[in-house]
């Protein structure tokens, strides 16, 4: 279910010329039109923007925008109201993007700044870890609650979103399947099923297709299975974190967020997890995180509200590193 279009900004009093001269400087400034009424406010009350990092056509005039259907540019303000809005909120990143943790970072600090943070879910630890506290514990303290893997997620990437939910008070919670049940999952045909054909295809495509076409096509399903037990691992747990008035921020991977292939799918099974008070189905607002390429083109990819586009990390030769690894084995 999408969040509800906001309404128009109301008439003005300010002169046609004036007005204009205002929303052109303000649509350089966030991205895109803004009503000038209230959100000037707001907006003062914001944590100040990332400042990115990355190399790759960082002077693209798409760097820092927000687009919405439709291509609708929109502030960082429309994306927290949107987030807020609902009751799990998917930030899909680029797992090794520095920019888009800081993105998340300042998401969440700017989320718990107006109380409407209900918890971080993390994709990088497994459901059952959780760290909720105090508010000024060391980072060696929550990476040990988490029992955060260094090897999976480097924690240099990470510190700052999960950092900026910890000094908010707000739990942090682990919500993936558990390493310890991978083998296990790759074993169970029941997930085969647990998808649309159409979207079990084309999980079993990109699993081919990330791995370079390296993996025989034997263990393609089981490999399969585990993407979806995870899938369902993170939309189980994160309904249950879920409360009345506030979002639940997840952080995952991009393939992960996208409503019509990956944790959205899997919500409705678990409907019995949300909490009183909360509406079913759950209202889920996806934002896509988009380093840029030279041929990025300003559109939002399908199964995704919002994509917010960062300057592009430089390119990575995986195969080329994957094909090392196997070699080693």
């Amino acid at each position: 279910m999408t969040t509800p279009r906001r309404s128009p900004c109301p008439p003005s009093a300010l002169p046609d010329s004036t007005r204009r001269r205002l929303n052109i400087a303000l649509g350089l400034t966030v991205g895109g039109p803004l009503c000038w009424s209230g959100v000037a406010a707001r907006a003062a009350a914001l944590p100040p923007l990332p400042r990115y990092t990355q190399p790759v056509e960082a002077q693209s005039p798409l760097v820092g925008r927000i687009l919405l259907a439709g291509q609708t540019f929109i502030s960082p303000q429309h994306v927290l109201d949107d987030c807020a809005r609902a009751a799990l909120c998917l930030l899909g990143e680029q797992h090794d993007h520095p920019d888009h943790h800081a993105v998340q970072a300042w998401i969440i600090t700017a989320l718990a700044r107006h109380g409407q943070l209900a918890a971080l879910a993390l994709e990088m630890a497994d459901a059952g870890r959780r760290f909720d506290g105090p508010r000024d514990a060391p980072e060696a303290a929550v990476r040990a609650s988490l029992h955060w893997s260094e090897d999976g997620w480097p924690w240099a990437l990470y510190a700052a979103p999960v950092m900026a939910a910890v000094r908010a008070g707000v739990p942090v919670v682990g919500v993936n399947l558990p390493q310890g049940q991978m083998r296990a999952t790759m074993q169970q045909p029941q997930w085969d099923g647990s998808v649309p054909p159409a979207v079990r295809q084309r999980i079993l495509d990109d699993v081919a297709e990330s791995h370079c076409g390296l993996l025989p096509a034997s263990q393609l399903p089981a490999m399969a299975r585990i993407q979806f037990a995870r899938d369902d691992s993170m939309a189980a747990h994160s309904l249950t974190l879920t409360r009345p008035g506030k979002t639940v921020a997840l952080l995952t991977g991009s393939f992960h967020a996208d409503r019509t292939l990956g944790i959205a799918l899997h919500l409705a099974a678990h409907a019995a997890r949300t909490p009183p008070g909360m509406p079913r189905p759950v209202r889920v607002f996806s934002l896509l995180l988009q380093g840029l390429a030279p041929d990025t083109q300003a559109e939002l990819p399908a199964g995704y509200d919002a994509v917010w586009f960062t300057p592009g990390t430089p390119p990575v030769d995986h195969c080329a590193e994957l094909r090392a690894q196997l070699q080693k084995r």
